[in-house]
């Protein structure tokens, strides 16, 4: 998710003191997160939780600092790791993680899952951790981390320091413990990551893709994959078909999408197509492991009802406040048979804020990035 995007998206969803950008940290929209800077940071930033024999999910827990899932897929004599997280010392804590927990093999190949900060930003950390690791990813996320990824950090550094101003009074002005406790931690964490990225250079991948990758290995075959276009011009996933286990990035997971760089009628017909790979569990960027596909066929039906909702009412030349106002939780049908209740179990409390509110400011800015995509030329 672009920064600049993400501020008006945050400001609908979170109210007027959420406005900031390093709030694209906080982990109301994702249900993951985790402390950013080493010094300061918990023993493990991550959980680690089997997946299937030599698959990992490495789920970022929940606190301040925004990380992404990785997948970790172990190899015969080294590991593939998928994505890398928002802050190179949160890709060295998983690196360290991952020889205490697991296996002191090195990683031999990353994959960037597409070019959002919250999943490249650590690749500099396992190139010195290695000095063979080779970095994939799209050909399109190559290009875009090249034009974007030094203009997003500068926009994301000074949000984060507008933003390290509100959680300091939020925490001052805060009604009990609890909530102070939550804002001092806010405000820890920000100005951590603004001391570990202010002399940050993004890292582009060496290898890129414009289909689909096989690296053979006697453990087993991994697949890297372009299904199209969905939450950007250039997501990959990474499967593996004997153990039937698959890495989403930000395609498919257990949360609300992002959609400010996405492309909302590409994004179905993409999951359909991945779901039709053959795995029956997988861990996108953000959330936990998913069992089966129903989450990934939900959030398809999401995108899928709230992208014709939205070109309806430009057909009848709707406004787009009075769009939101029309498109609610409560008129989405897609969010029926359980889905909004796994959402509601998803996301971790917020002072001030209850899960439904989170929920109807993340659909109404969902409406708001489908509108700009469905009005911007092809």
């Amino acid at each position: 998710m672009s920064q600049a995007s993400r501020r008006g998206f945050l400001r609908r969803t979170l109210g007027a003191s959420w406005t900031a950008g390093a709030l694209m940290e906080q982990s109301v929209l994702r249900a993951a997160s985790a402390r950013g800077q080493s010094k300061t940071a918990p023993a493990n930033l991550f959980t680690l939780e089997k997946m299937a024999d030599g698959v990992y999910g490495a789920i970022s827990r929940p606190v301040a600092q925004l990380n992404c899932n990785a997948v970790i897929f172990e190899n015969s004599n080294g590991l593939l790791v998928v994505d890398t997280h928002s802050k190179p010392s949160a890709a060295a804590a998983l690196v360290a993680q991952i020889r205490r927990e697991i296996t002191s093999k090195p990683v031999r190949y990353l994959v960037n899952s597409h070019f959002h900060w919250d999943h490249v930003q650590g690749n500099a950390a396992y190139r010195k951790s290695s000095t063979q690791v080779e970095v994939i990813a799209s050909e399109a996320t190559r290009q875009l981390l090249s034009e974007r990824a030094a203009p997003g950090l500068k926009s994301s550094l000074e949000s984060a320091a507008g933003s390290l101003e509100v959680y300091r009074k939020n925490a001052s002005s805060a009604a009990n413990e609890a909530d102070k406790a939550y804002w001092r931690q806010m405000a820890s964490d920000t100005e951590a990551f603004i001391k570990e990225m202010k002399d940050y250079v993004p890292d582009l991948p060496n290898i890129t893709v414009q289909g689909d990758l096989i690296l053979h290995d006697k453990a087993h075959d991994l697949h890297v994959v372009f299904r199209g276009r969905g939450h950007t011009a250039g997501d990959v996933s990474v499967w593996c078909p004997s153990k039937k286990v698959a890495a989403t990035g930000d395609l498919a997971h257990g949360a609300l999408p992002y959609i400010g760089d996405g492309y909302p009628q590409d994004w179905p017909v993409t999951l359909a197509g991945l779901g039709m790979l053959g795995f029956d569990k997988f861990l996108g960027g953000h959330g936990g492991i998913l069992t089966g596909l129903t989450r990934l066929h939900q959030m398809r039906n999401y995108i899928e009802e709230v992208t014709m909702m939205v070109q309806e009412g430009l057909r009848r030349r709707v406004g787009l406040a009075e769009m939101q106002k029309q498109i609610t939780p409560a008129s989405l049908k897609s969010l029926g048979g359980g889905y909004m209740e796994a959402l509601v179990a998803a996301i971790p409390g917020v002072p001030g804020r209850t899960s439904a509110q989170i929920i109807a400011g993340t659909v109404a800015g969902n409406v708001s990035q489908i509108h700009a995509a469905l009005s911007r030329p092809a």
